[in-house]
């Protein structure tokens, strides 16, 4: 190409951009066309009031970051006067849908949207940075330390949730039809714990001998390699905040050794009636804040199912440790299968069974000082949370 063409080519796009500065959507849509072309794409562009439209169009679905880039790199030089939103959209030939959409802001900084400025430089694309203001807490610095009591509504909740499971457990037929809840979250806490250590599991109902059991096959790599691609991605989101990627290390460092040693066994075994206090915990924490709660019998429920499942492992422990004709019904299994705490008691810490009993029993008594505990001082627990995880990614 020749120098003269050069020139001619400049001055017809400057000329260009002028008619699109006056508003000419026939410019406009000239100009992208021309910024696309390499791509083949085709756009359309039309005014309603303060928002620019611009719609493209391709055999296949225009690249995002590539298409939103070039196109306000050129709708940058048009200087608009009378614009304050630019949407545009991307879709394939044929599509009933836009594959994507973006709204931007024509101003320097938007504290409501990402703005032109942003996508022309490719900012919203790149890795999410730190926000130091982001950490701060929506309460202030002398109520963030103040420990919450519970409310009279939450103690209310709590002494009718211990009438109702105190009921309930006096009654043998009540408790019996009841206690499939207590085997499903039992047998949940056994297939999750399989799941995350890359063993895939079903739980399941015994309806020969009673209760449930876990059925679970050999161990998936490819389970494994998903666990550490979650890690992977949270090391590269959590980078830059140097406390969170070692908490981030720690765990990855953790979850190692149990997984290939025989602790990951352990937790499979145990997190059976382990699910059964979180459970209680969690249901216990709602009664206490009332938290979700659309409707005020929700709390002394949620309540009665914290207190039932409690009173219920209490005395299952309870009878494990005093009861002989218990313990040796429960040390002969289940159709030749051994129980949760006899495994534990044989095969981890080698000791007699009721040891093992009287640490389920103070686990279960230590469950509702937790959540009291956890409720008290949830402000600073949600504030170390934030702070450790909060980022503020600049593509909404």
């Amino acid at each position: 190409m020749s120098s003269t063409d050069g020139l001619q080519s400049s001055e017809s796009l400057a000329y260009l951009r002028e008619s699109a500065a006056s508003g000419s959507v026939e410019a406009m849509t000239q100009l992208l066309n021309q910024t696309l072309a390499h791509k083949q794409i085709e756009s359309e562009i039309w005014s309603e009031g303060d928002e620019l439209h611009v719609y493209l169009q391709g055999e296949r679905s225009p690249d995002e970051k590539s298409s939103v880039m070039l196109c306000c790199r050129e709708i940058i030089q048009w200087h608009l006067p009378g614009a304050q939103f630019l949407l545009i959209s991307g879709q394939e030939d044929g599509a009933r849908e836009s594959s994507w959409c973006w709204q931007l802001s024509f101003l320097t900084s938007d504290e409501q949207m990402p703005t032109l400025l942003q996508a022309a430089n490719g900012e919203l694309w790149r890795r999410p940075r730190l926000d130091k203001t982001s950490w701060e807490p929506t309460h202030s610095s002398d109520d963030l330390w103040v420990p919450q009591s519970i409310e009279p509504e939450g103690w209310k909740a709590i002494a009718a949730g211990i009438v109702l499971a105190l009921l309930i457990v006096a009654s043998q037929q009540v408790t019996f039809l009841l206690s499939p809840v207590i085997t499903l979250v039992h047998e949940l806490g056994h297939t999750l714990t399989n799941w995350i250590f890359g063993y895939p599991a079903i739980p399941a109902f015994d309806f020969m001998h009673g209760g449930g059991f876990t059925f679970n096959v050999e161990r998936m790599p490819f389970l494994i390699g998903l666990i550490y691609c979650g890690f992977g991605y949270l090391f590269y989101v959590y980078w830059q905040n140097y406390l969170t990627a070692r908490v981030l290390l720690g765990v990855a460092i953790a979850y190692t050794l149990f997984a290939f040693t025989g602790i990951h066994e352990f937790f499979v075994v145990a997190m059976g009636h382990g699910f059964e206090l979180i459970f209680a915990g969690i249901f216990l924490a709602r009664a206490i804040s009332g938290y979700a709660c659309r409707y005020s019998v929700e709390r002394p429920l949620y309540a009665m199912l914290a207190a039932y499942v409690t009173f219920y492992d209490i005395q299952f422990s309870w009878r494990l440790i005093f009861n002989q004709t218990t313990r040796a019904i429960y040390n002969q299994g289940k159709a030749g299968i051994d129980h949760d705490l006899v495994r534990i008691a044989r095969d981890v810490f080698n000791v007699d069974l009721s040891l093992v009993a009287g640490g389920m029993l103070l686990a279960t008594l230590l469950t509702p000082l937790v959540i009291w505990g956890m409720h008290r001082y949830w402000r600073w627990i949600v504030y170390s949370i934030n702070r450790l995880f909060s980022l503020r990614v600049a593509r909404s």
